[in-house]
């Protein structure tokens, strides 16, 4: 039996799916995150989340989207990772921000074989230097 494929979707990405259409990049990203959630059993994968994903859902000010991202997220996802807070301190080391990292960490732990994010901060400091082996990209190079 093949493996599936594990994908692992950052908190930008669940946020994409509900922030204002205001440019066809943002048009363009939102809709092939929802591609790929939508056709994940077709397509032979899943998607995990981690606490990082959680605590930054939380941090959402808007009371009605927090939720609204809250439930999309809890149905989608396939199991949660941890993030090892050794690793995602190292990960600090290269570049990445604390919430990056923490994504990276708990996507390595996942053994994710693509880490999506619209974040191109994110996506700069993972394409620069090959700090891990999970695949950091943007959904549209999915």
């Amino acid at each position: 039996m093949n493996r599936k494929l594990i994908i692992y979707l950052d908190t930008c990405c669940y946020s994409r799916l509900f922030d204002g259409k205001t440019s066809p990049e943002v048009i363009a990203e939102a809709e092939r995150i929802r591609h790929i959630i939508r056709n994940r059993k077709k397509g032979g994968y899943i998607i995990v989340g981690s606490g990082a994903v959680v605590t930054e859902i939380n941090q959402n000010p808007d009371d009605r989207e927090r939720r609204a991202i809250e439930r999309f997220y809890n149905r989608i996802i396939r199991g949660k990772a941890t993030t090892p807070a050794q690793r995602a301190a190292e990960l600090e080391t290269k570049g990445l921000k604390t919430m990056d990292a923490r994504h990276l960490a708990a996507a390595e732990v996942a053994r994710a074989d693509y880490l999506l994010t619209v974040d191109k901060g994110f996506l700069k400091v993972c394409s620069r230097s090959k700090i891990t082996k999970v695949n950091v990209i943007n959904p549209l190079n999915f």
